[in-house]
């Protein structure tokens, strides 16, 4: 049987748990109901936001520090969406604005822009700061991932 995938709720953040993608209805969200993103698109989020994604993420998550004054975020805000597009229930793909939620890069020790941190069962397993190329990025992803998962 397939691994899972795992999508977050936007509205209420729980973690969703699905074993296939229905493509002729709309999933929702098993706690609130609400239509359910499975693109993969990468989801905007404030600190409260990250930290309940990484407490309750059965998958792998995946979060991009950025500003929006920043060339280089900007840039790679394509390669990110790429990638967690194709990763879609793989990895749950966060965005967090460091200019409008300067607690939270304190909170992580951010101290570069973009930044690319991989949390699993709850801890940081691994980061990259600078805009990566999409190989590099896969790469990147799978081999933290694996890294906890051995």
């Amino acid at each position: 049987m397939p691994s899972p995938l795992i999508f977050r709720c936007p509205r209420c953040g729980a973690m969703n748990r699905m074993t296939l993608l229905v493509t002729d209805r709309q999933a929702v969200c098993g706690k609130c109901k609400s239509d359910l993103d499975t693109s993969g698109t990468p989801e905007h989020v404030d600190l409260a936001a990250l930290e309940g994604a990484i407490a309750s993420s059965p998958a792998p998550v995946i979060v991009d520090f950025w500003a929006p004054w920043c060339a280089p975020c900007r840039a790679f805000a394509p390669v990110l969406e790429r990638f967690a597009r194709e990763q879609a229930g793989r990895f749950v793909v966060l965005k967090l604005d460091t200019e409008a939620q300067p607690a939270a890069g304190a909170r992580f020790g951010i101290q570069a822009i973009p930044t690319l941190v991989v949390f699993r069962d709850g801890r940081e397993v691994e980061r990259v700061s600078g805009a990566l190329p999409l190989e590099e990025l896969r790469r990147f992803a799978v081999a933290a991932a694996a890294s906890v998962s051995a």
